[in-house]
Formats: C-alpha cells, structure tokens, sequence
C-alpha cells in the first residue's frame, strides 16, 4: 500500500473529521479510502480489483461479436 500527501481545503477536513466523530469512520483515512472507491466506481462502474457485474445477457451480446 501506498503512501500519499494531499492538501484539502479546511472545511472539507472539519467534514470528514465530523464523520469520523460520529462513528461512521475510522479514522481520516478510512474516510478518505472510501471516498477514492466511490470515485473509482462512479466512473467505472466496478471497484478495481473486483469482478465487473455484468448480465447474461451482456455476456451472451459480447460472445455473438467474437462468432462475427
């Protein structure tokens, strides 16, 4: 695992901070480590390292294209 440094305005760190007061994190990085997933996924539609969840019948679509 990586190590990172990143600078965040004052308000968004008393935010994250607040989560993890209430119980909802850890700890800052947790918070942080679930924010990147959620990023990850919005954009990609899968975590990395995790399967993609795809249907039969993507499955089936994309196996007609290689009988082409």
């Amino acid at each position: 695992m990586k190590t990172i440094s990143l600078r965040i305005p004052d308000k968004l760190l008393e935010d994250i901070d607040n989560l993890v007061k209430e119980g909802r994190y850890a700890n800052r990085t947790e918070a942080l480590r679930e924010a990147a997933r959620n990023l990850l996924n919005t954009h990609t539609g899968f975590l990395p390292g995790t399967p993609k969840q795809i249907s039969k019948e993507e499955i089936w679509e994309e196996f007609k294209k290689t009988l082409e």
